[in-house]
């Protein structure tokens, strides 16, 4: 406390906008210079549960300490609020932030599986000059027509909202020229959906898309995108995924019957992550003919039958890869534990006759085309400097036999080092 003391009242303060507000209330019981120190707290952020489920209580608080701020500037307004909280509510606690310019707003309504509930916002919350960062949960979107121009917004996640119709997200996003961060979740059990972006502004796009009924569309036009993951399990009928010159990283997640046409639009990636369906039915998707000309690391998740033509493929169109790593964790596949139809190329890949020096590779059992894989790597990569191995089978006279073999292995790399974690 007494180190507390020396500190000046902006570091405070900067120290207390870390807690709740009905933390950062109570520490007006310290001494006098604490005692009105809270009001001057630049955010404000409320959580339900601290209430013990009393929301008399706990609208009284809010209402209480939110007069009682003095700011000159409110920098964040923070709800994590149950399902039974008034709309009415919300949106008078909204609107009171946004009359104070507020840039960062998080509405996070907690509701309990399988209750479901969604709460709508007032419409001003769409057409606030000063908002940068929004994120919403379990809100219901842009309900009915709603104006939208945003021009300071910079960040928006959405996570499991209810969108009206179809074009709901498409109208938010026409009226925030300066998005640069955007994070949807979808629903596991909501409607059928198309996602459309077309955000000339935008750098960083997450987008995760659950439920595998859906036959939905995706159309991304990003031409500013640094960064890209995707994480989608449901069966999409078209994407049309382009215009993405400045893309750096992606992590994809495909869905069961994806096709490798938007693939065409990560030939500037420099590091990829790919990663194919936990299924057996699942075909693998292969890129033959386009060409990564800027990709230097490649991060392939070995899931699905016929894996090893992908990485193939890959090898073939990426002529400067430098690292490789390989992540095998189909632990409930017997039908894999012997696959067959792998066939070394005709010709081995440029990459690995230039460019690659590091081969890690995470396996679960060992199997037989794993090793046949790993020894191809070995025998063929000239420039390799290191190959990591580890396993995660607790079989031991199985374990040791694969090491055995890789240890084997006359690698083209005389000074590669084969280490095993």
């Amino acid at each position: 406390m007494d180190n507390l003391s020396h500190l000046p009242d902006d570091l405070l303060l900067r120290i207390l906008s870390l807690n709740t507000t009905k933390e950062a209330m109570a520490t007006s019981l310290l001494s006098k210079r604490w005692r009105s120190l809270w009001t001057l707290v630049p955010g404000l952020s409320y959580d339900h549960s601290n209430h013990n489920g009393d929301y008399k209580s706990f609208t009284q608080f809010v209402y209480r300490s939110f007069l009682s701020n003095k700011a000159p500037i409110l920098e964040h307004l923070h709800l994590s609020l149950g399902p039974d909280c008034p709309s009415v509510d919300i949106g008078l606690w909204i609107n009171l932030a946004l009359s104070r310019r507020v840039g960062e707003l998080h509405i996070h309504i907690v509701i309990p599986y399988p209750k479901k509930v969604s709460v709508t916002l007032p419409s001003s919350l769409y057409t606030s000059e000063n908002l940068q960062r929004l994120s919403l949960t379990n809100c219901v979107f842009l309900d009915g027509p709603v104006h939208v121009l945003l021009p300071s917004l910079k960040t928006l996640s959405l996570k499991t909202v209810t969108y009206t119709d179809n074009t709901s997200l498409q109208i938010f996003l026409s009226g925030c020229p300066n998005l640069e961060v955007l994070s949807v979740e979808d629903r596991y059990d909501g409607p059928p959906m198309d996602v459309i972006v077309v955000v000339p502004s935008l750098q960083r796009l997450h987008m995760s898309h659950g439920n595998i009924e859906t036959r939905g569309t995706y159309v991304l036009d990003v031409p500013s995108l640094k960064s890209l993951e995707i994480r989608d399990s449901a069966r999409c009928n078209f994407r049309q995924i382009e215009n993405m010159p400045e893309l750096v990283n992606a992590r994809v997640c495909f869905g069961a019957s994806s096709t490798h046409e938007f693939l065409k639009a990560l030939t500037s990636v420099r590091r990829l992550t790919l990663t194919q369906p936990l299924t057996l039915k699942s075909e693998v998707v292969n890129p033959c003919g386009i060409i990564f000309n800027q990709l230097v690391h490649l991060d392939l998740r070995t899931f699905a039958v016929g894996w090893w033509d992908l990485l193939i493929c890959m090898l073939q169109y990426s002529p400067n890869l430098r690292f490789l790593k390989l992540i095998d964790v189909a632990i409930y596949f017997s039908d894999m534990d012997n696959p067959s139809g792998w066939k070394p190329p005709s010709s081995v890949p440029e990459c690995l006759l230039h460019s690659v020096e590091a081969f890690e590779w995470f396996q679960d059992k060992g199997r037989q085309v794993d090793r046949e894989m790993a020894t191809y790597v070995l025998k063929n990569a000239l420039r390799l400097k290191t190959a990591t191995f580890s396993t995660i089978s607790t079989d031991m006279g199985e374990k040791c036999q694969m090491l055995k073999e890789l240890e084997s292995v006359a690698t083209a790399s005389p000074s590669a080092q084969i280490l095993f974690d």
